[in-house]
C-alpha cells in the first residue's frame, strides 16, 4: 500500500468521524430541521462510507455549507468558531478524497465490449 493511500484512507477515517458527530449534533437539535439536517447528512455518511464520489463531493459542500452558515450567523451560535474551523478544513480533505479514494464511473458508453462492425453508428 502506497504512502498516499494510506494517508487518504486515514483522511477517509477523519471524514467519516466529523460526519458522524454533525448527525449526532443535528438530532440533538430536537426538531424537525435538525433530523432532516441529520437525514441529509446521514446520506452523505453513507456515500463516503461507500467511497463514491458524490459522497466526497457532497461532503465538500455540505462543509462549505456549515461554514456559510456559521459565518453568517444563521446556525451554530455556541460553536460558531469551531464549524468555520472544521468546515474550512474539510473541504480540501473532501476534494482530495473524491479524487484517490472516489470510484470512477463506468465508462460502457466508450467501449461495449464488442468489436462487431454491422451496427456501426458511424458513416462509411
Amino acid at each position: 500500500m502506497s504512502k498516499m493511500l494510506i494517508v487518504a484512507n486515514v483522511l477517509n477515517v477523519v471524514l467519516l468521524l466529523m460526519l458522524i458527530a454533525a448527525v449526532a449534533g443535528f438530532i440533538s437539535f430536537g426538531n424537525l430541521y435538525g433530523l432532516f439536517l441529520a437525514a441529509v447528512t446521514a446520506v452523505i455518511v453513507w456515500g463516503v462510507y461507500r467511497h463514491q464520489r458524490w459522497g466526497y463531493f457532497a461532503a465538500a459542500a455540505w462543509a462549505l455549507a456549515c461554514y456559510q452558515l456559521s459565518k453568517q450567523g444563521y446556525e451554530f451560535q455556541a460553536i460558531k468558531r469551531q464549524v468555520m474551523i472544521l468546515g474550512f478544513s474539510l473541504i480540501p480533505i473532501a476534494l482530495f478524497l473524491h479524487e484517490t479514494l472516489g470510484k470512477a464511473a463506468a465508462k460502457s458508453a466508450q467501449n461495449n465490449g464488442k468489436n462487431d462492425d454491422t451496427n456501426r453508428k458511424m458513416p462509411d
